[in-house]
């Protein structure tokens, strides 16, 4: 399992915190553990995933899984199982409904931080440096923190401070993945896809 966190549009002159973004304001605790714009717009996919009880099939050249209820993930580099465990797996897939419209896209490519759309509403987070950590919400609006260590120390906050990250795991045969802090029980986790090698 790994998670991803980090700061979006956050920047650090002379030892003082800027953020850019309408409307900065504080990620702190209190915003992590409400209905923030990390949960409100992972919610916005649950529709449209493919069934958590339902595996997909994931493709010979490794670049798509498609599940027998129609939903589509689609790989930006393909897939080869198992994937490193050293901390430098990068994610970047779409998946597709089983109606054939865009559910949600995900990037985390470990440098410029990550990325969640779904249904037109995008958040990002990203981390430039030091320990500072900040989140666009969808309507621009900034939040963060200059020590992101801080929130792992949150109330009921979990192993990683309610943020926002992605869990994953894979086998020769079989790789899953779901996004973290979607709801208020922050060790809880969307799952987006499950997908395996045709048997």
């Amino acid at each position: 399992m790994r998670h991803l966190c980090g700061a979006v549009l956050f920047c650090v002159v002379g030892g003082l915190a800027c953020s850019s973004g309408s409307g900065g304001k504080s990620l702190d605790c209190a915003y992590l553990a409400g209905d923030n714009c990390w949960k409100t717009t992972a919610a916005l996919a649950t529709s449209c995933l493919p069934p958590s009880s339902e595996i997909g099939t994931l493709s010979a050249d490794g670049k798509t899984c498609t599940y027998a209820s129609g939903a589509v993930v689609t790989f930006a580099s393909p897939l080869a199982l198992p994937l490193p465990v050293d901390g430098t797996q990068s994610w970047n897939f779409t998946v597709t409904g089983a109606d054939g419209q865009p559910c949600l896209a995900y990037r985390d490519d470990q440098k410029a931080g990550l990325t969640l759309t779904t249904q037109g509403q995008t958040v990002k987070e990203t981390e430039p440096g030091g320990l500072s950590i900040a989140m666009v919400c969808p309507d621009g609006t900034t939040y963060s923190n200059s020590n992101a260590f801080t929130l792992f120390s949150c109330p009921d906050a979990g192993l990683f401070g309610g943020l926002p990250g992605d869990a994953w795991s894979s086998t020769d045969t079989r790789v899953n993945l779901g996004l973290l802090a979607t709801s208020t029980g922050s060790d809880e986790s969307l799952p987006v896809f499950d997908c395996q090698k045709p048997l």
